[in-house]
């Protein structure tokens, strides 16, 4: 896997959006891998996990992506995982205007750059990590940012990350929008608008983002990142789509909200649907979690394992996780497993307790939240009703809301080392 980064320069800075190096006030120029003077510092304030689907071809495409840090600067990291070039013609950001649609707020799209000031780049194949050029751009914690890019031509490989939010492409052949403010004649990103059928798990229709692996704020509002490493609960399966509804979404408000500036995560959540710890602790850990800028904490919750695999073999795979986190100065949090259906005969014999037991009283989590003993019903079978969202695997708002709430959020922060 290649990682690249965005120019060859190594001086430190922020790219004025227009063709070739531009020192700013800050004294940064084309190329950051460094804080700023003023104590500013490079963080990632919002990523996804890399899946696959269908390339967009000749058009441009609008990715949202809901900041959790404040600065004045930021810049965009990419990934292709695929055997072919990905062609980004031009690329742009802005502000997105509304709770929904492609709309950009007047007058605050800005191009992107590459590579010390080249309009477009070509992201080799198996990359695991290609930087744009550091923008000089505000935005606030909890803006949705967009990111708008030219996808040129029509042998592209089909790119994503996956999000609970949607995403939007213009028609096939549009060419390069990007630095239009109107979202008029996007669809969503994927094309789909599925209804879903009683009982299975809400489709969530055009929540991908093409191309993208993080967004980097150069910040003062936080030490460190808080990674959500999860599989489709912290995905947000069964929230509410385009609702922020997910534990990650509201606990990065509480984090604004009730943690001083300076001393904040930021919050980046690495869920995917379908996941499970032995995958996640054996594929994920070095792109998803080691390779996150900032990262100084990391949420644990994937918890489809259990359908197959007994409560020891799980242990063994969360020791493996604490250990190479603890290694490189990491914290590892850890909620305990709820009753969804997929582990209905652990919960017949006990192993999804035995593994909460150790969850809650080995110590060797560096903090555990219990979320199971907010939602389970009497007999430990299945959800309470009100918290169940009507397929027996996944809560709905309601339950997301308790556990964000139960969630020990300033002495999770407090405890991670600044990084």
């Amino acid at each position: 896997m290649l990682l690249v980064a965005a120019c060859s320069s190594e001086s430190n800075g922020v790219s004025s959006g227009s063709s070739g190096s531009n020192t700013q006030p800050s004294g940064l120029s084309c190329n950051s891998n460094s804080n700023a003077a003023d104590g500013a510092r490079w963080m990632s304030a919002w990523g996804v996990t890399h899946v696959t689907g269908a390339a967009p071809v000749e058009t441009t495409v609008r990715n949202i992506a809901r900041v959790t840090a404040s600065g004045n600067a930021v810049r965009i990291r990419f990934i292709n995982l695929s055997d072919q070039p990905m062609q980004i013609g031009a690329a742009a950001v802005g502000l997105r205007e509304g709770a929904t649609g492609a709309n950009l707020k007047l007058n605050t799209s800005k191009a992107v750059t590459f590579n010390c000031g080249q309009t477009s780049a070509t992201i080799p194949p198996q990359t695991e990590s290609f930087y744009s050029d550091p923008i000089a751009f505000k935005v606030n914690n909890q803006d949705d940012l967009a990111v708008s890019l030219y996808v040129k031509g029509a042998d592209n490989p089909g790119e994503f990350g996956a999000t609970w939010i949607e995403s939007y492409k213009l028609p096939n052949g549009s060419g390069n929008q990007t630095l239009e403010d109107s979202g008029a004649g996007y669809g969503l990103i994927d094309e789909t608008r599925f209804s879903t059928p009683p009982g299975l798990p809400i489709m969530c229709n055009g929540c991908t983002v093409y191309a993208l692996r993080d967004i980097e704020v150069l910040t003062k509002d936080a030490k460190g990142a808080m990674v959500f490493l999860g599989s489709s609960s912290f995905h947000g399966f069964n929230t509410s789509q385009n609702g922020f509804k997910r534990i990650s979404d509201l606990l990065s408000v509480r984090m604004l909200n009730e943690i001083p500036q300076g001393q904040r995560d930021t919050i980046v959540n690495r869920g995917i649907g379908g996941d499970t710890l032995q995958n996640a602790s054996a594929t994920r850990l070095e792109r998803d979690v080691f390779d996150t800028v900032g990262v100084s904490s990391v949420v644990v919750w994937v918890t489809n394992d259990l359908s197959s695999r007994s409560a020891d073999e799980i242990i063994a795979n969360y020791q493996e996780v604490i250990e190479q986190a603890h290694a490189k100065g990491i914290n590892v949090y850890c909620p305990t497993w709820i009753p969804g259906a997929q582990s209905f005969q652990a919960n017949l014999t006990g192993e999804r307790a035995k593994l909460n037991d150790w969850i809650l009283n080995s110590g060797e989590c560096d903090g555990v939240a219990d979320y199971n003993g907010e939602v389970e019903a009497p007999g430990g079978l299945t959800f309470l009703p009100q918290y169940n969202s009507g397929d027996f695997i996944h809560s709905n708002d309601a339950g997301h809301e308790l556990w964000a709430a139960a969630t020990p959020l300033s002495e999770w922060v407090s405890k991670a080392k600044p990084r």
